[in-house]
């Protein structure tokens, strides 16, 4: 179960997104429809993924990031910046190579910003296992250490989806 929280504001076309607190897989439905939405969006000039108040984040939370600093990448030529004081989970997403398309910074800017909470969606199971497994897919494209370690779990979610599939 998850503790903490996503919040979420716009301004002129900068999107800037709080991961606060213990951020699981079942939390960030509503912040993978939100990165679809902003991708057909024309007028985004921008991207703050602040972690400053995160303690704990997962790989589905960390996949669904990479998608979005490779999709501000792809379809809008901008490099997102992340904000990270906490030096293990600055450690973690470097690991996971969101260096690579993020500006990680090591700031902690004031934590009165107006964002409002993203609330969390209505989970079936069919969603949360294509969420899961499309976040684990794009940190499998990021290096070779994330395709090695994420591989038999996307088998596995896969195989599980294909059963799903063929049983509707």
């Amino acid at each position: 179960m998850s503790t903490g929280h996503v919040e979420y504001a716009s301004l002129n076309g900068t999107h800037i997104f709080k991961i606060i607190g213990e951020v699981r897989a079942q939390s960030c439905i509503s912040l993978d429809k939100l990165l679809s939405r902003i991708e057909q969006q024309k007028n985004v000039t921008g991207a703050i993924v602040d972690l400053t108040q995160t303690t704990f984040i997962d790989s589905t939370v960390l996949g669904i990031l990479a998608k979005l600093g490779l999709k501000l990448k792809q379809t809008h030529q901008i490099q997102a910046v992340m904000l990270s004081t906490n030096p293990d989970i600055t450690t973690l997403a470097n690991s996971m190579g969101l260096g690579q398309v993020f500006v990680i910074l090591n700031y902690c800017g004031d934590p009165n910003v107006c964002t409002n909470e993203l609330l969390d969606e209505h989970i079936n199971h069919n969603v949360m296992l294509s969420t899961v497994l499309d976040a684990h897919r794009t940190l499998m494209k990021l290096n070779e250490n994330n395709q090695n370690m994420f591989e038999p779990l996307v088998k596995q979610l896969e195989k599980q989806q294909d059963t799903i599939d063929h049983s509707v």
